[in-house]
């Protein structure tokens, strides 16, 4: 009888490991619908509560769907980190920011997205297992203007990221905004600086300039531009700032970013209008190669496309005979007057 009763306690032992194994070890569960507000002593949220970004991404339970509505209030911005990954090729993480732009991935290591007011939203769905933790905060625009500027016939350089920054920007028909990120492979930075139309962050958000550089075309405003740098990541990403006139009447307009001590080949084709490459950087520009139609003109402009940035141009049928040729200038644009151009430059400091 001694037996039978520890036996049966050593099996009751066994069954009660077996259950805390399986409930330590399984993953975190989650439900649609959630919102999530400013906490008044504008500590961080954390999901789940007790993980923090130092630590590895908590687990997920299989067969899970999530949502969350952040509210931002009017005057902050919200900051997220995400920390995890999928282990299927249907699940995925979204965002989902104020003007609508979503953002969808399957693998988050803690690179910082920033959202303004009023409201985004996170969500994730997976089928399989997985691993996901999140942290917000929410913190205030920087106080005052670096620079109220009217852009005219030169254009403007700015480096972007490297430290905190709000301009108001303003052209007699536009902007034109084109970001050239430090490391075109690797540019997280440029999420960090959102852009409006109008005087300030109360205008109409428009996106951040990583996502305006996934574009890989310039952003166009008929109007008033701000733009905020909400953290410092001293990287010098530089966003090239032009009046739009100059640049709106382009079929394609390109960016040439070609590492210094290397050789880029890069074409474009306006078809039977003009389309153009533009190059930012103090670097000497060694054209190689130019395969354009006899009938075309590549004309070089020192700034922006105008008669004060104007410096030369080049016939088709003889362009050839000319080169190699060295072009310097902070800012440079080819300009093809129509068709096709395949060009060969070497990036030389």
């Amino acid at each position: 009888m001694l037996l039978y009763t520890a036996m049966n306690s050593f099996s009751a032992l066994v069954t009660i490991a077996l259950l805390i194994s399986t409930v330590s070890s399984a993953g975190n569960v989650c439900k649609t619908g959630n919102v999530l507000n400013r906490p008044v002593n504008d500590q961080p949220v954390y999901w789940p509560a007790t993980w923090r970004e130092n630590q590895s991404a908590p687990a997920l339970e299989a067969e899970q769907s999530c949502s969350w509505i952040v509210t931002v209030p009017s005057g902050y911005y919200a900051k997220l980190i995400i920390s995890g990954k999928m282990n299927d090729n249907i699940s995925h993480f979204q965002t989902i920011d104020s003007a609508g732009n979503f953002v969808q991935t399957t693998h988050e290591g803690e690179q910082p997205y920033y959202f303004p007011s009023p409201k985004f939203t996170l969500a994730m769905s997976n089928e399989k297992a997985a691993t996901f933790g999140f942290k917000i905060v929410w913190g205030k625009y920087p106080s005052g203007l670096k620079y109220d500027m009217g852009v005219s016939r030169s254009p403007v350089v700015v480096n972007i990221t490297k430290d905190i920054f709000a301009a108001e920007y303003s052209g007699t028909s536009g902007i034109s905004l084109f970001a050239f990120p430090a490391n075109p492979k690797n540019y997280f930075s440029l999420r960090s600086t959102l852009v409006f139309e109008g005087k300030d962050f109360n205008g109409r958000y428009i996106s951040n300039l990583y996502s305006l550089y996934q574009s890989r075309k310039q952003f166009l405003s008929s109007g008033l531009v701000y733009i905020v740098n909400l953290e410092a990541s001293n990287v010098l990403d530089q966003l090239l700032i032009q009046d739009s006139a100059y640049t709106n009447n382009l079929q394609q307009y390109s960016e040439l970013d070609c590492p210094i001590n290397s050789t880029c080949s890069v074409t474009i084709n306006g078809g039977d209008k003009a389309s153009a490459l533009v190059t930012v950087g103090e670097k000497h520009q060694v054209l190689l190669d130019l395969v354009m139609q006899v009938s075309a003109w590549v004309t070089v402009y020192y700034g922006s496309i105008n008669n004060f940035g104007y410096y030369k141009s080049y016939a088709g049928e003889s362009i050839l005979s000319n080169l190699p040729m060295t072009f310097d200038s902070e800012v440079v644009h080819y300009v093809i007057s129509h068709g096709k151009a395949s060009f060969t430059f070497q990036m030389n400091p």
